[in-house]
């Protein structure tokens, strides 16, 4: 019992510890066309600064242009960078 118990404590504890894999939505204020593929200059609805970069060889291009909203699917965020960069796995335009 004690064992089935310590099991279920690390699983949460790794669990919880795990990076989430998350889709938020950004407006996009400004593309600047790169050899590539695009870097594109985000808002987030808090009024946040961010990049990200779109291509064909990363598998996230798509048409976009000034003043769309987007939805990420964000492989990793690299808050380092200024702006900070969103490495997206997919991008969706909403409108």
């Amino acid at each position: 019992m004690l064992k089935k118990i310590f099991v279920i404590v690390v699983l949460f504890a790794v669990s919880c510890n795990t990076p989430k894999e998350s889709e938020d939505v950004y407006s996009i204020t400004s593309i600047q066309q790169e050899k590539d593929g695009k870097t594109l200059f985000l808002k987030d609805a808090n009024g946040a600064e961010y990049t990200t970069v779109i291509s064909i060889p990363n598998g996230n291009y798509v048409e976009v242009e000034v003043g769309d909203r987007v939805k990420l699917e964000i492989n990793e965020v690299l808050e380092d960078m200024k702006p900070i960069l969103i490495i997206s796995r997919s991008v969706e335009v909403l409108d």
